[in-house]
């Protein structure tokens, strides 16, 4: 119901085999399992998953492999090598993935009509280099967190520091706000999107949490085609403090932890297979998630809309927040779930203006993006 929380998934896409696209392996898997037959190898749909041919399992395993050693390298690499490392590795992919390319430039060109052709295609390579920065980020996150911690609210990364918590007009950071809810007895929803370090972000918040009694952390999540992927990321977030909610439980779980007053992040600025409603997003209608927004009005959780960004100084980051939304109980839920919509995209489109190269523009956030990719690729590839 809800869209999962992934590791950076353009970047490494070859080592998740692809997981932005729905796999029809697991979905005949989860069909099967809806209707309550047993699952049989190698019968798809009718009991389980088809058996996979040999090519791809060996593709998958070696994907596997090859996230093993990048993860690898990862922890062991300076901090300025790894990002420079990751920046090579994401101009590679940029220059190989055609189609990512083709709908990077498309979206640029609907959402900045302003930026030129050249500009266009100048933010579509600034974006791979904020992708591979992040991706050693990602994978450095335990090492980055333990070593830097968090600076203080007041906005300037100090030296060692790895994420500032910026304070909103009242002087409270991100964690003093959901402090502060969960003291009174409310659920928190955070809602983010896929802009700067997300990852980092999740384990950030789930440490300050913690220390502060207020976690654990949850976090909704999908599962990635490739199992062994899968369990690497899902036992990595754990090991990061983050309790994982699969996606494909439906929203029964989430809507307990919300009722007992718990914690949880979505992720909600994809166009995915889930219940959704056109909602403004850079002035043209966009698939927006309802489940979020529809269990905050009818649970009255506190609803808070936060980014990561890199610092000025290329060397941290800083997490913001805007002010807490919460449902008008007295006005018409469909209403509510729509103005819970529309003031989050507002918030992350204005976070994203400040700074375009840190979105996934590679993404097919709007539809249709045939006929304007091929143009976009023509003009400015």
């Amino acid at each position: 119901m809800f869209w999962p929380n992934k590791i950076n998934a353009w970047h490494i896409s070859c080592l998740t085999a692809d997981p932005l696209r729905p796999d029809p392996v697991l979905a005949g898997g989860l069909e099967a399992g809806r209707r309550g037959v047993r699952a049989r190898p190698g019968d798809g749909g009718r009991g389980g998953p088809p058996k996979l041919p040999w090519w791809r399992r060996l593709r998958r395993r070696f994907y596997w492999l090859l996230l093993l050693a990048v993860a690898g390298a990862a922890e062991r690499l300076p901090v300025a090598a790894g990002r420079n490392c990751g920046r090579a590795l994401a101009r590679v992919a940029f220059g190989v993935r055609t189609r990512e390319r083709r709908v990077a430039l498309a979206n640029l060109a609907g959402a900045l009509p302003e930026v030129d052709d050249r500009g266009r295609s100048r933010l579509a390579r600034e974006c791979a280099d904020a992708a591979g920065r992040n991706l050693f980020d990602t994978l450095a996150a335990g090492r980055l967190l333990a070593a830097g911690g968090v600076v203080a609210a007041g906005g300037v990364v100090a030296a060692g520091g790895v994420v500032a918590d910026l304070p909103d007009d009242d002087g409270c950071g991100l964690v003093d706000r959901i402090v502060a809810e969960r003291a009174a007895g409310r659920g928190v929803l955070v809602l983010s999107g896929h802009l700067g370090c997300w990852e980092l972000q999740g384990a950030w918040l789930a440490r300050e949490l913690a220390a502060r009694g207020a976690g654990p952390l949850h976090v909704v999540a999908g599962t990635v085609r490739n199992p062994a992927v899968d369990r690497w990321l899902t036992r990595r977030r754990v090991a990061l403090g983050l309790q994982v909610l699969r996606r494909e439980d439906g929203a029964g779980p989430l809507l307990g932890l919300l009722r007992a007053g718990g914690v949880a992040a979505v992720l909600v600025d994809q166009n995915t297979a889930v219940d959704s409603m056109p909602v403004p997003f850079f002035g043209r209608p966009a698939p927006t998630p309802t489940g979020p927004a529809r269990l905050a009005v009818g649970l009255g959780s506190a609803v808070i809309v936060t980014a990561m960004s890199r610092a000025a100084d290329g060397k941290g980051h800083e997490v913001w927040h805007a002010p807490v939304w919460r449902a008008d109980r007295a006005s018409p839920r469909d209403e509510q779930v729509d103005a819970c919509l529309r003031w989050t995209n507002n918030h992350l489109e204005a976070r994203i203006r400040r700074n375009p190269a840190e979105w996934v523009w590679y993404h097919r956030r709007w539809e249709p993006l045939k006929e304007t990719a091929a143009a976009s690729d023509k003009s400015g590839a």
